[in-house]
Order: C-alpha cells, then structure tokens, then sequence
C-alpha cells in the first residue's frame, strides 16, 4: 500500500471508529477535550523554556541541561517546544518531519497499532498533534538515555503524541519518556508509541509518569522484537496527588528466534484513581523469553487492576508473571489477572501473584530502632517497589531511586 493510499485507510478507519470504548478501563468523553489549544513555539535555546515546566518536570527526572543525556525532545500540549540531537549515532525528529518520508510511512507509521482499535486511537490520529521519531544507527550504543518530555499545560487540553523508535541491527538505545502536567490543569492523554526492535538490537525504554488529580491517562504501546532482539520497558507512575484514571496495556510481539522481552510497572493508587495496567507478550519465535512483573501499591479509595498475558506458540520458549500487592488501607482495592497460553508443549511458562499487608511485626521492629512510623512505612514501600531491571543505565537507576524516596515520603 503506498503513503498516499496508507493515510487514506487510516483516516477512514479512525472516523468509523472514534465511538467505539476501550474494552479495558472506564469511558472518557473525548468531547471536553477535544478543542483548539494555544499554540506555542519552538526554541532554539534551552534556557527559552518556560520555567514553570522546568521546575515541574525535574520532579520526573528530566535534566535539561544535556549533561546526562544524548539527546532532548521536549512537547507542550500539541506543540514541539525543544529538540536537540547530543550524540551523532541517533536521529531525533518529529513527527510531521519523519512522515514527510514516504517510505517511513509505509513501513512504520500505524503499523504495530490499530489505528480503529478504540476511540483513543482514533482521536489521538484525527486530533493528535507532536510526538517524537528516534532512530539509533546500525551497531551504535548510545551511553546517555535519549530523553523526551510530555508535558500538559493548557486546561482540558488533548495531548495524542505519536512516538515512534527505531533500533536498527546490532545498536543499543536507551530512551527515558518524563510525562507531567501542571497541578492546575485538566487533561487528556493518548500517546500512541510504536517500537521496533531489529535484529540484535537493544531498547530500554522508561516512563516516570507524575499526572495531576484530573487528568486521564490512555497511553497504546506495541512492540515488535526480531531474532535476538531484546525490548525492555519499564513504567513508573508514583503521583503524589493520584490522577483520575490510567488504562493502558502495551502489546508486544517476539516475532524473532532467541528475542526477549522484560514488561515492568510500579504503581502507587491515590486518592480515588481508577488504574488499570498490564502488559502482554506474543512469543512466535523459537528460545525466546518473556517476564512480567508488577508491584502495584494502594492507598485512600484507589482501585488497582494489574494484567498480565504471555502467549507462546514456539517452542523451546519461558515465560514468567509476577504480579505483587500492597493494600495500605481498608477501601482501596488491587485485582490481579495474570494469563498464561500455548498452543505446543515445550514451554515454560509460569506465574506467581499476591496480595497483602505491611507486617506490623517489621513495623514495630523499625520503630524500636528510633524511626519513626511514617518512614518506617515508607521505607518498606520503597523496598517492596524495587524492581531489578535488566541492562538499565546506572545513572537512570540513581534517579529513579531519588524519584521513588520523595513520592512514598508522602504515604
């Protein structure tokens, strides 16, 4: 199908489709979002940014002053504000650049997600606007994480960026995405991201959400993985104040033999979001692996539902779910839902989920030590979190354990 006759196809299927509901996760009404916003302009100069987006998205790890990262893409509601390319093996561009290619078009533009799979995706293709292009070279390994930032700041604002990676053969990337809004703001987001993972390529890709109590959250994420390929992901979501509800279930396929895919999310439930997440893994490739793991914490009136599918018809194939829970308090709630599926019998597949309590016994322990109920409870949280990520940039690791101590202080 050619570029021309491709968005042709897409624009017909998504009109067709913009009333059909998520099958996961509580319905939005597109209507309060969908609207003209202001348009802002990009900067040549990283100092240009405004410093009230500066001061919030430091609270998700984003450092703009280039030091420890290869590169920067920077959105504002709809509109690209910053970019900068910091290491000569990655292309780093926007959207509307990267489509001026037919065929990119052709080959990577909607072709993982479909774009008539619900109204997020249909609207995030009519009314999306932004979204960033990364492409790390053949056999290249980039030392820093490329880093992009999504950022709300206009009221009842739409943001529907589409992000689309490139791994080619033999490279490693390191990608950190830094989502946030103003504490003010009401909005809507569907990102759309679409990974691909060529052969003997790497990619860790991390998402440190901090969302604000009003805003819904309705991220598309599917990924293909060639022969010993590896796809890391790596979703973190700790807001102070909680957010109004979050639905997302990244979709990956290990196509190639010996691929790999490691699916992770820590999830703290405040307030009275509703928050359901998951991640599932299609195994066609002989001796390839798959792991799942979830830690999902809930407190106030949060409800929590955590997913988890592995799916394998290769042999010679493993496969393992982990889903773990942490109830705080009478009234909030946590579902876990791991699926384990074969169509042949040499596999091994696995799963182990659970759901519980802090042990008053280590509470009182840390209080005879002289810390205090508060921080003993945090400090438990914090360990409970902990995920051991595979190939994760040491310096990354650092910031996320910085992240993870401010926001459980406030349990």
């Amino acid at each position: 199908m050619s570029a021309g006759k491709k968005i042709e196809f897409l624009n017909n299927r998504a009109k067709s489709s913009l009333q059909t509901t998520s099958s996961y996760g509580p319905d939005v009404d597109l209507a309060n979002y969908i609207k003209t916003s202001n348009e802002i302009k990009e900067v040549e100069d990283i100092n240009s940014v405004p410093k009230d987006v500066v001061e919030r998205v430091k609270n998700i790890g984003i450092d703009l002053s280039g030091s420890i990262s290869s590169g920067t893409y920077m959105q504002v509601d709809h509109n690209l504000i910053y970019k900068k390319r910091l290491y000569p093996y990655v292309e780093i561009l926007s959207l509307e650049d990267a489509l001026k290619d037919e065929d990119f078009v052709e080959k990577y533009f909607w072709t993982l997600i479909d774009v008539g799979q619900d109204k997020f995706t249909a609207a995030a293709h009519l009314y999306g606007k932004g979204g960033y292009v990364i492409v790390s070279k053949e056999n290249s390994v980039t030392e820093f994480p490329i880093q992009a930032c999504l950022f709300i700041k206009s009221n009842e604002t739409f943001q529907a960026p589409h992000n689309i990676i490139v791994a080619e053969p033999g490279s490693t990337l390191h990608v950190v995405t830094g989502c946030a809004t103003m504490p003010e703001s009401v909005g809507l987001h569907a990102g759309i991201t679409e990974f691909y993972v060529k052969r003997n390529s790497t990619v860790t890709f991390t998402m440190i959400h901090d969302w604000n109590r009003s805003t819904h959250v309705r991220p598309r994420t599917a990924a293909i993985v060639e022969d010993g390929g590896t796809f890391i992901n790596h979703y973190i979501n700790l807001n102070v104040s909680g957010l109004d509800s979050l639905q997302s279930y990244p979709f990956v396929h290990l196509k190639g033999e010996r691929s790999r895919a490691f699916m992770s999310s820590i999830i703290v439930g405040r307030s009275s979001s509703y928050i359901d997440l998951g991640s599932a893994v299609k195994v066609s490739g002989k001796g390839s692996s798959a792991e799942i793991v979830s830690r999902s914490v809930s407190t106030d009136n949060s409800r929590i539902v955590a997913r988890a599918r592995i799916y394998s018809e290769a042999p010679d194939v493993k496969g393992h779910i982990e889903c773990r829970g942490l109830i705080l308090n009478d009234g909030s709630r946590i579902w876990t839902i791991p699926e384990l599926d074969s169509t042949v019998k040499d596999v091994e597949l696995t799963h182990e989920a659970a759901i519980g309590k802090l042990s008053e016994d280590i509470i009182f322990y840390l209080l005879t030590k002289g810390i205090g109920r508060d921080e003993a409870i945090s400090m438990l949280v914090r360990g409970f979190l902990e995920v051991k990520v595979p190939s994760l940039p040491s310096l990354l690791e650092k910031q996320i354990r910085v992240l993870m101590e401010s926001a459980t202080k406030f349990l």
